[in-house]
């Protein structure tokens, strides 16, 4: 479901997607009978039905089957109700049409949700688009018939047909001849399906495009960080606690100062695309690429273990580094032999900073520092991650037992010692380091 406030989203609703038919018969009912509709008990209770209906959609119609009972909410609601006056008020032309717009768009608008092909949603929402202006086709040419009746009752014509309320399907179909033989009618009939055909066009170009800027957009920044900035207002910054990783690739420098710029860039791509599949397999969220760096922050799209997802996204990593190494060779690219990782649990900023004219969706704070920090102590500490005591008493019992207290250490920058923990040996085995 698209994001934004309630309000938005049942506007959107309404207009664009299971409200049509139902707002147009409320506002041609209003166009003929003026503040007279209010006096009818029904006509009131559908504007309520609609609402109900809208609102039920809005929260939970990004499932299929909610999607599409819930698109029939409204006309069974109003049909209980209209059956009080007799069958023949239900089997109006009009009524029965508001039924087979509700079946025919929830339908397509759950198949929308399941479908799997591009090509088969594009379609899908074409069909949509060119039906819900249909309906007000079909209105039009249902409330201008009434019309027509109501002024030749009032001119004294005998042996009319029956009732606006028994303008059922087939007797409404007798009249069609006499809506045609004006060439108005015509004239909107061919506006109305050019229109149709028109934002039905349109509407596939839009979705054409929203997907192929979701694409590019989602090649630079993670999905469910693209989707906050798209909200815009849930882009705001707030505080969190989160787990901050980060990770540099070893003698970085020096095989930079021996190999050609574009086959480093070519190594940094293989090794930068697996961590991103193994960050995001873990529940986690790339923050950013720094050079040869990476930065990890895990605890913002699920409620599990950050702290857990984020040692076994490392250790996925060091497993795959023997196939990495492989790989690389296969492609001739520069041998990448080690990795460091520092990972801290903390609380941070999530939001956007920077400028009115460029802005970073990131998380910042000492938690980041400190990480940043801890990856470098690898170096100095002899082993391939550390991570704070902070961290460490959030990990399970099995991920606990991967790694041994290194004491407590001054890390570069701060005045106050931070008690921190390595990853042991026997955790490496079978692996290449």
């Amino acid at each position: 479901m698209e994001r934004g406030s309630t309000f938005q989203r049942m506007i959107r609703e309404l207009l664009l997607v299971s409200g049509q038919f139902a707002l147009f018969y409320i506002l041609m009912n209003l166009s003929q009978n003026g503040m007279a509709f209010f006096s009818n008990t029904g006509h009131v209770a559908l504007l309520g039905f609609l609402l109900v209906q809208t609102l039920v959609l809005v929260r939970f119609g990004h499932h299929p089957v909610v999607r599409f009972l819930g698109s029939l909410l409204a006309p069974l609601i109003y049909s209980t109700l209209e059956i009080r006056e007799g069958w023949y008020f239900v089997l109006n032309a009009a009524h029965i049409w508001f039924w087979i717009f509700s079946i025919v768009t929830g339908g397509i608008q759950a198949l929308i949700l399941v479908t799997k092909s591009k090509r088969t949603k594009l379609a899908l929402e074409f069909v949509l688009t060119v039906t819900n202006v249909g309906s007000f086709l079909l209105l039009y040419f249902y409330f201008d018939t009434v019309r027509t009746l109501e002024d030749m009752i009032r001119a004294g014509v005998k042996n009319l047909p029956t009732p606006q309320a028994e303008l059922t399907i087939g007797s409404i179909g007798a009249w069609l001849p006499v809506f045609l033989s004006d060439p108005t009618h015509i004239y909107i009939l061919a506006g109305g399906a050019l229109l149709a055909l028109s934002l039905g066009v349109g509407r596939v170009d839009i979705l054409r495009l929203k997907e192929r800027i979701n694409t590019l957009f989602g090649q630079y920044v993670d999905d469910d960080i693209r989707d906050r900035i798209v909200a815009g207002d849930e882009a705001a910054s707030q505080n969190a606690e989160l787990c901050i990783l980060f990770a540099d690739i070893r003698n970085f420098t020096s095989i930079s100062e021996n190999h050609d710029p574009q086959m480093i860039t070519g190594m940094l791509n293989e090794y930068f695309s697996l961590w991103a599949r193994t960050i995001r397999l873990h529940g986690g969220i790339v923050d950013k690429f720094i050079g040869d760096a990476v930065m990890a922050v895990f605890g913002l799209r699920n409620d599990g273990s950050p702290c857990d997802d984020a040692v076994a996204c490392l250790a996925d990593m060091r497993a795959a580094l023997p196939a990495l190494q492989k790989n690389l060779a296969g492609l001739g690219l520069p041998a990448l032999t080690e990795f460091g990782v520092g990972i801290h649990f903390g609380r941070v900023v999530v939001g956007d900073i920077g400028s009115d004219e460029r802005k970073n969706f990131t998380v910042i704070g000492d938690t980041v520092n400190v990480a940043s920090r801890l990856e470098s102590a690898c170096k100095i500490l002899s082993t391939p991650c550390v991570i704070s005591n902070e961290t460490f008493i959030k990990l399970g019992a099995r991920n606990q037992a991967m790694f041994k207290p290194l004491g407590s250490v001054r890390l570069k920058g701060k005045t106050r010692t931070l008690k921190v923990f390595g990853l042991q040996a026997e955790a490496l085995s079978g692996q290449n380091s």
